[in-house]
């Protein structure tokens, strides 16, 4: 028998060796062994334990005179993984640790147990594989043991603390408290604000609601992400697109008066004439003006919980200071030039990603508006201002 540091507030804990396989042993601290209160509280424990099968919830083998026999999990707790390999959790990581720790948590709702006790220090996750693992299962409530020993008050719910009825939902408090020491939380942020919700009905009602939420959340970044590649890059090739023949040009050439031409390697060929031009024919040398695209305001945003117009403007307020930092510049600088291509490509990459991380900070911000609602407006003013700095270049270059 050899002694673990794992020791709680009321057990000690050890590593036994029996018939060659290692179990877990969680015994009573001896000022506790002959409290009938905590006995109870291992018995209940263990009878809890006993009748569930989970691959990602530790197994419960024999209750003695010494205390609880367990499977040993040869692992290490999430807090020390926290700690120690932060890194570890990068998305691929953080999904799978997320799929087996909700799969649990709903295992046990669906056998009518509550853990009430989820916390980084009762996951375990294995030397191997890294799988979950959930232990401790000494303050759960069920249908026939409804006294609760115990609780951790920086997981608990305000309905634990106050002695409230406890449900499900008292259980996703304890997951999303959880996910806001994962190093990527920002990723999370809409789903722990409706998990820690301070009133149950406020909060996801089901492991199942909360696990499909997740799911949707995952599969819309992916999309976002591209679809902003896209638009940098489709930037940067109309940037370039003035150096290839044959490419069409608007131009004005009196009040009124638009002119398309293509431009050609012998000469500028007219080929759509908009408006009323006197003496195009006596006129084929006139300097083209290209026609300024002005910023358009975004599209209507619908109102959640009357946020809506305070989000746009604390979106559009910090995303101008990001517009003055990256490239504003740009107004006054000549189109086409090679130099200016490379510091546009960099500066409009730049500025795409300050545009992410604004929407990041205001989506935590306003929680309860749709992360897509916030994405789009973000979207449709960055490519206001994109298209803005980029036709005055070109009107800088035709001046030239």
């Amino acid at each position: 028998m050899v002694p673990l540091d794992t020791n709680g507030a009321t057990c000690d804990t050890f590593c036994v060796k029996l018939y060659g396989k290692l179990h877990f042993l969680k015994r009573l601290k001896a000022e506790y062994a002959c409290d009938i209160r905590y006995q109870e509280a291992q018995r209940k424990e263990y009878e809890t334990g006993y009748r569930l099968e989970h691959p990602n919830l530790v197994r419960y083998i024999s209750l003695t005179d010494d205390g609880i026999l367990m499977e040993y999990v040869d692992g290490e707790t999430l807090t020390y993984r926290l700690a120690k390999h932060p890194k570890y959790f990068n998305k691929q990581n953080t999904e799978k640790f997320l799929h087996q720790l909700l799969d649990v948590v709903s295992y046990l709702h669906s056998h009518q147990v509550l853990h009430l006790d989820l916390k980084p220090d009762n996951i375990m996750l294995t030397r191997i594989n890294s799988d979950v693992k959930l232990t401790d299962l000494g303050c759960c409530y069920t249908d026939t043991f409804t006294d609760t020993q115990g609780r951790t008050n920086a997981f608990a719910a305000p309905e634990q603390l106050s002695g409230s009825n406890v449900d499900e939902r008292t259980d996703i408090y304890a997951i999303g408290k959880i996910l806001q020491l994962l190093p990527n939380h920002h990723i999370y942020n809409n789903v722990i604000a409706r998990c820690i919700a301070e009133k149950p009905q406020n909060r996801y009602q089901s492991i199942d609601e909360l696990k499909k939420n997740i799911s949707s959340h995952n599969h819309f970044l992916l999309p976002v992400i591209v679809l902003l590649l896209i638009l940098i890059s489709s930037s940067i090739a109309f940037f370039y697109s003035s150096k290839h023949t044959d490419a069409p040009i608007v131009i004005q050439k009196e009040k009124d008066t638009i002119i398309q031409v293509t431009k050609t390697k012998e000469k500028d060929t007219i080929v759509k004439v908009v408006g009323a031009v006197d003496n195009v024919a006596d006129q084929p040398h006139i300097a083209p003006t290209v026609i300024e695209p002005k910023p358009q305001p975004s599209a209507p945003v619908p109102v959640y919980d009357g946020n809506a117009e305070q989000m746009k403007a604390e979106f559009d307020k910090q995303l101008d200071l990001a517009y003055e930092a990256t490239i504003a510049t740009f107004c006054d600088s000549v189109f086409p030039s090679p130099t200016t291509g490379i510091a546009w490509r960099e500066k409009t990459s730049e500025f795409q990603i300050q545009t992410l991380d604004i929407a990041a900070k205001v989506a935590r911000r306003y929680p309860y508006i749709p992360e897509k609602v916030i994405m789009q407006h973000g979207q449709s003013r960055y490519q206001s201002l994109v298209g803005y700095v980029f036709a005055k270049m070109r009107r800088n270059g035709e001046k030239k």
